[in-house]
């Protein structure tokens, strides 16, 4: 064994396996979580959406629009209930261009895009509404990565800004 190997085996053994993160799992598990934002929202399932951002997640939806905890599934369940766009059912988020990097074993920023799809009214074929980029403060508590942060950008057809 080369003194290099032997340093290295040596060090990875000093690293208890409980604090050792398991990168691949990590990502999979967070890119479970950021289609479980869209999974929900598609669903109506508002409830399940606020347990993405857990106790103290915040939520800056377009516009400028913020909540915290619970409060953001029924942020979004007025939104929906508002439905200040006029769409019809059934409409689904597209995600895409997903970088997350990671800021330590708990926490990690990512980046995404979307498209939302909507029935247009006449044809009732799948027509994108808006576009929006995701900026993402995560981080893993009891186990589980939840939004710290969600803040949505609109690229195109976005809300207007709240006042």
């Amino acid at each position: 064994m080369t003194s290099l190997a032997a340093a290295a085996a040596l060090l990875a053994g000093a690293v208890p396996a409980s604090a050792q993160r398991n990168e691949a799992a990590d990502r999979a598990a967070i890119h479970a979580l950021l289609m479980a934002y869209g999974a929900t929202l598609d669903a109506r399932d508002f409830d399940g959406f606020s347990k993405l951002f857990g106790a103290d997640g915040v939520y800056v939806a377009g516009g400028g629009r913020e909540a915290k905890g619970a409060a953001t599934g029924e942020m979004m369940r007025g939104v929906f209930a508002n439905n200040p766009s006029g769409v019809g059912e059934p409409n689904f988020h597209l995600f895409y261009n997903e970088v997350v990097t990671f800021d330590g074993p708990d926490k990690a920023h990512a980046t995404s895009m979307s498209l939302w799809v909507v029935p247009d009214k006449e044809t009732k074929r799948p027509t994108p509404l808006l576009s929006a980029r995701y900026e993402d403060a995560l981080v893993r508590k009891g186990g589980k990565w939840l939004f710290a942060r969600r803040t949505v950008k609109p690229i195109t057809n976005g809300p207007a800004a709240a006042k």
